[in-house]
This record gives C-alpha cells, structure tokens and sequence, in this order.
C-alpha cells in the first residue's frame, strides 16, 4: 500500500517538474476555450454511474434516483480517494437502504466487476488491434526495433481471457448465461463509446492535429487506466503522453498538456461539488423500488 502511494508522489513530482519546464503561464492561455470541450468532460463523468444504474436496476429492487446518486458517490470515492473504496461504500449502502445481505450482494458486485473487467479489456484490445491495423501507432517512432508481434500476442492474450471467461461462465459467474453475455456486451459499448468521446473531445480544441497524436495519446491513457494498483492513473498518462516525442506532436505540446490538465482538474471539481450534496439529500429518502426486481438476480 505505502508503495502504491510512494510512486504516485513520484509521479506528481516528475509531472510538476515537466510541467514547470513548459510554464505555469503559457498552460493557463493554452486552456481550452470551446465550451464542448466542457461538455464531453461532463458526458463522459456521467456515462458510467447512468450505466451502472441501467444495468443494476435489473437485478436490485431500487430507485433509479437512488442508484444514481450511489453510483455517481461510488465513482468520487474510486477516483479521488482509494481504488475499490467505492465498491466497498455500495456494499454498505446496499446492505442499508435494500437491506440486501452482504454475501448475496457481493457476489451480484463480483459478477458486475468481471464482465466489467473482461468488456475493458476486449475493447482496449479492439482499439489496439484497429490502431495498429490502420498504421496509427508510430510504433518505429516510440519504440524503435521493437517487434509488433509483442503486441499482436498482447492482442491475443486478451482474446484468450475472453474466450476463457465464456467457457467457464457457469463456474465463475452466478448470474443467468444471458445476463453476463448481455452485460459483457453492454461493457465492450460502453468502453467504445468512451473512446469516441475521448477522440471527439481533444479534436475540438485541436482540429488541426493528426488522428495518429490523438490514436497515440489514447493509447497510452487506455493502457495506463488498465494497469492495476496506480493510484494517480491519469496523472502517469499525462506524463508519459508529455515524453512522446516532438516531431509527433508537432509543436502543440504545451495545448496538449493544459488539456490534459484541464480534464483532470475538471473531473475533481465534479466530484467535490457532487459528493457532499449527494450525501446529504438521499440519507433519509427510502432507496427501495416499488417494483421487486430481486427475482432477478
């Protein structure tokens, strides 16, 4: 744990110190001013706690309101505070406001986080496949002699996962067949959506730059976010995107970095204006729906 948190001060450091390189002045007039940018920013905070409820309200007997303020909490905590902190918040909540046992609840949570896990990987996989197909990634330029077919048998590393987690669906998951199929499939959607979002966001403020900077940025922010037990993910791929080199991001890396930034601080400031209200408001309303959806589960 003290390991976790001693590399992401690393990180924080390294990051303030490249950044100081390009000036605290010239990140703030750099700032993007097209207010889409703010608003993909907001789409895309939104997208996984109005997921999460969608998918959820098929297998717990609560309100949508009420999943959605739990979901939106959940994400803050993950983010802000301790992986997984969240996870353990809904399991408690659960057990509070549906009066849900913990077991039973942990398991309909472990089921959730596999297909999750598994609909992640498929779909970085996908992107990597489509990048590296289409000749986006500049792979001579950022890793010289390297042979692509490390990262092809990556590809099919996570092809296998994803084989092996249907073969043995009925050993790992106790949801129904159909459900973790269509769960699977609704995660791949999902983490797709994202990256389009992602693409759309940075070619707002920056029309004018090559689809391989952004194919290379999103990448590395994709690769980085699967990595285990990173505390400050985002912040690791903002310093490694800021290390590409200059001839690729071809003079914009100042617009770039406070974009990056910019998202960040963005993301902060939704969920220390959202947890508290959200805590507040929906202690004492009842979380239960009126319909019993717990057959379901």
């Amino acid at each position: 744990m003290a390991l976790r948190y001693v590399i992401g001060a690393g990180v924080i450091g390294y990051l303030l110190y490249s950044l100081s390189s390009i000036g605290w002045g010239n990140l703030l007039r750099e700032m993007p001013r097209t207010p889409w940018f703010y608003v993909i920013i907001v789409a895309m905070y939104f997208l996984l706690p109005v997921f999460e409820t969608i998918v959820y309200r098929f297998v717990l007997p609560a309100r949508r309101r009420a999943l959605l303020s739990v979901f939106i909490r959940k994400k803050v905590l993950n983010m802000d505070l301790m992986g997984y902190s969240g996870e353990v918040f809904f399991l408690f909540w659960a057990k509070e406001k549906l009066d849900i046992a913990r077991t039973r609840m942990l398991r309909i949570m472990i089921d959730m986080g596999i297909t999750s896990s598994m609909g992640g990987l498929t779909a970085s996989g996908l992107l990597l496949g489509f990048l590296l197909f289409f000749d986006v990634l500049p792979l001579d330029l950022l890793l010289g002699d390297t042979d692509r077919t490390l990262f092809l048998g990556a590809l099919l590393i996570v092809a296998v996962i994803a084989l092996a987690g249907y073969q043995f669906r009925h050993t790992i998951f106790k949801l129904p067949g159909k459900t973790i199929i269509g769960l699977y499939s609704a995660h791949v959607g999902r983490f797709m959506i994202i990256y389009v979002l992602q693409i759309t966001q940075w070619w707002v403020v920056l029309p004018d730059v090559s689809f391989v900077v952004w194919g290379t940025m999103l990448a590395i922010w994709t690769v980085t976010n699967r990595l285990p037990f990173l505390v400050t993910r985002d912040l690791v791929a903002i310093a490694l995107i800021l290390e590409l080199p200059s001839e690729l991001l071809g003079g914009v890396e100042t617009a770039i970095a406070s974009m990056l930034l910019t998202r960040v601080a963005a993301d902060r400031i939704l969920g220390f204006s959202l947890f508290l209200p959200l805590s507040l408001f929906s202690g004492s309303k009842s979380a239960r729906s009126d319909t019993n959806l717990s057959n379901h589960a």
